[in-house]
């Protein structure tokens, strides 16, 4: 009988959104900066932006993003928590994978490093949230903890150097995220021309 391998994410998240705009859209997003008296980076993340925007389809900044990379933050608030089915496995800190305490990891991870110097031209936001960053889950018939996988990254972003868990898999599918409860506590963007 199948149970749900469950993996809950708490703590804080960084989300980088690349949104993309051809030169017609980009001429229109810079008229209405104009009117804001605001560079467009700081322009589009003012709540009356879309509303002189008056483009259909075109609401909100979640209607203009092209990508989203995004992961836990591993800092002291960031806690991971592993249940199979009705049993809990494990919880423990975020730190527990980037600098291992234990003799023999329970888990198996991989590190890797992206290097944000050469963006592709665009224009990104990146947002900061805590709470429960996500709720990853899959039904499997046996839980073996040498099927479960996390892949951290470090990365750094306008000068600030960030470890994240950005992807849970297990039997090398990844566990898909079914419920997330957060709450923005900041948010900023950037043009890399």
């Amino acid at each position: 009988m199948n149970k749900t391998l469950r993996v809950k994410l708490y703590g804080e998240s960084l989300k980088i959104h690349k949104i993309e705009l051809n030169n017609d859209r980009l001429e229109q997003f810079n008229e209405v900066a104009n009117k804001l008296k605001e560079p467009l980076n700081l322009a589009l993340l003012n709540i009356d932006f879309f509303k002189f925007l008056n483009i259909e389809g075109v609401h909100s900044l979640a209607d203009i993003i092209n990508g989203t990379f995004y992961g836990l933050i591993n800092n002291n608030k960031a806690q991971i928590e592993i249940s199979y089915g009705r049993k809990k496995i494990d919880k423990f800190k975020l730190d527990e994978l980037f600098r291992a305490t234990r003799l023999f990891p329970l888990f198996i991870s991989q590190t890797n490093t992206i290097k944000t110097n050469n963006l592709k031209t665009g224009i990104y936001i990146v947002e900061q949230e805590i709470g429960l960053v996500g709720r990853h889950e899959v039904e499997i018939k046996n839980f073996n903890t040498d099927l479960l996988k996390f892949y951290l990254t470090e990365i750094e972003v306008q000068k600030n150097n960030y470890e994240l868990l950005n992807i849970i898999s297990y039997k090398n599918q990844s566990l898909p995220c079914i419920k997330s409860d957060i709450l923005l506590t900041s948010q900023y963007s950037f043009i890399v021309e």
